[in-house]
């Protein structure tokens, strides 16, 4: 699990609730700027791209950011999503987002059981969780941020990083010592290491002793204060943290770097009707993200469609190394519903 957090602020989440809320103008001289340009923009919006009967989608979310926060970053999609597609956007418990913030944030267990039993059919997952999806049955992820000029998707790299005034620059000079992982079912931060760092001549558990910090922001923080002297991370985690000033970037010497893995991906289950999955696809390639959305994914501004073979190449890697590992012999890959 990658998770990091944030602070966020429930009266700017509120203003991006959906539908009718969205709508209506605020007239009153004391409506906040935040609402009277929320109102704006959702009198902007498009008509419907679709007609005929609305549909409804339950819609989960994983447990990253607080619900305020995750409305704050994606209600402007949910807003769009709805009206464009015609959509009636709902929690687990039935509340229209339209008139509701109340979205639901699950851990991994929780979302991945509600996507295969049926139970909610949008969401959004982290790479690690995709090939246990596939495995289930349920369909490839349909969109992940990118760039919609240069068709660039946003993706991060497993890297292995130490203070740059250690004596350690490569990975075989760590071969004895305690290298940080994050927790036991992270992708990143705990399997990636495991099935990419033999190739190095770093054996979890033979070459190094493996100490879990758990999270990533934790075991950067542990390095830059020389609590353990490396640490597997996610790249795009680190670089935020040196954009926000929690750690100096000339203060980390990375070692090594991975091949890209994709990054949070959207994903809808296996009983959205043929009809219902084009609407949220032509919507979420047509959103432009908000100024958040653009804030917190530098460089991203639209969904890109999922190439799944290409794209999830490097965690389907660790997904069956993984796999033979604990199993003991080879394992195959599942093969992506379209």
């Amino acid at each position: 699990m990658r998770c990091h957090a944030r602070s966020g602020a429930l009266l700017l989440c509120t203003t991006l609730t959906l539908g009718p809320v969205a709508a209506q103008t605020p007239t009153d001289a004391s409506a906040s700027p935040q609402a009277r340009a929320a109102a704006a923009r959702a009198a902007a919006a498009p008509a419907p791209a679709f007609s005929g009967p609305r549909e409804k989608l339950v819609v989960a979310m994983p447990k990253t950011y607080a619900k305020s926060e995750t409305m704050l970053l994606w209600g402007d999609y949910f807003n769009h999503l709805a009206r464009c597609g015609n959509i009636d956007l709902q929690n687990l418990q039935g509340e229209s987002l339209e008139r509701s913030t109340n979205i639901d944030v699950l851990a991994e267990k929780d979302l991945i059981d509600n996507l295969i039993t049926g139970k909610a059919q949008l969401a959004q997952v982290n790479p690690g969780l995709v090939p246990q999806l596939v495995a289930a049955g349920q369909p490839a992820p349909f969109g992940v941020p990118g760039n919609k000029a240069s068709g660039q998707r946003n993706s991060y790299k497993l890297i292995l990083i130490s203070r740059v005034d250690s004596p350690f620059t490569k990975p075989q000079d760590l071969v004895g010592k305690k290298i940080a992982h994050t927790t036991p079912t992270s992708n990143s931060g705990n399997l990636a290491p495991r099935a990419l760092f033999p190739a190095l001549g770093l054996v979890p558990d033979q070459n190094y002793e493996v100490v879990f910090s758990n999270g990533h922001e934790r075991s950067v923080t542990g390095v830059m204060h020389g609590f353990y002297p490396a640490a597997a991370v996610a790249s795009d985690l680190y670089q935020r943290m040196v954009v926000k000033g929690d750690v100096k970037g000339s203060s980390i010497r990375t070692l090594w770097e991975s091949p890209p893995f994709m990054t949070e991906t959207w994903t809808m289950g296996k009983d959205v009707s043929p009809e219902l999955q084009a609407r949220v696809k032509k919507c979420s390639y047509s959103y432009s993200f908000s100024p958040k959305l653009r804030q917190l994914l530098p460089g991203n501004d639209t969904f890109l469609p999922i190439n799944f073979e290409r794209d999830f190449a490097t965690v389907m890697e660790v997904y069956n190394k993984t796999a033979k590992a604990q199993a003991g012999k080879p394992t195959a890959a599942p093969a992506a519903k379209p």
